[in-house]
């Protein structure tokens, strides 16, 4: 078998005219394939650009310390047009009362409305009238309790009530 020699490598070789970029419209068209990434001859690989440039990363940076730059504001901005709504509710609130209470002092200095209030609300009379007053039960399931009648204390109630409790078995 005979045994491989190995070949020295190629020399290196001098640029001449042919290796320098060559001028005019070719140039400009040899130019614009490199920049564009594409090989301009057939040994050469195509240039893959990476999909985060650094200038990509400092716009991304920028927009995102802008948005947060503006959030805190915007938060507030909104907190705050909430609370003049509700201020704004308030005070409508206290403005209708004020009116409220304007119509009733105006009311009581009228000696009528003080008259009817009165025989309605304290049961006053004039010396010469008779007033009942009428007291309907709530409703007439409800035990009557005669106020005449004497009760036992609450702590003498509490410890009947335990007592019965004791005794299960005879009736109530």
């Amino acid at each position: 078998m005979p045994r491989e020699t190995q070949q020295p490598p190629p020399k290196a070789r001098k640029a001449t005219k042919a290796d320098r970029p060559a001028k005019g419209a070719a140039a400009k068209a040899g130019t614009k394939t490199k920049a564009m990434g594409k090989a301009t001859s057939v040994g050469r690989t195509s240039r893959v650009r990476p999909m985060l440039t650094s200038r990509a990363a400092i716009l991304a940076l920028v927009v995102c310390v802008i948005a947060l730059s503006l959030a805190y504001p915007l938060r507030e901005y909104v907190m705050q047009r909430a609370q003049i709504s509700q201020l704004q509710d308030e005070r409508a609130r206290m403005e209708a009362n004020v009116e409220e209470l304007t119509e009733r002092e105006e009311a009581l200095g009228e000696d009528a409305y003080v008259e009817r209030e009165a025989r309605g609300r304290l049961h006053f009379q004039y010396p010469e009238e008779t007033a009942y007053i009428v007291i309907r039960p709530d409703s007439e399931n409800e035990e009557q309790v005669d106020p005449s009648e004497p009760r036992d204390p609450w702590f003498t109630e509490l410890w009947r009530s335990v007592e019965e409790a004791d005794r299960p078995d005879e009736p109530l």
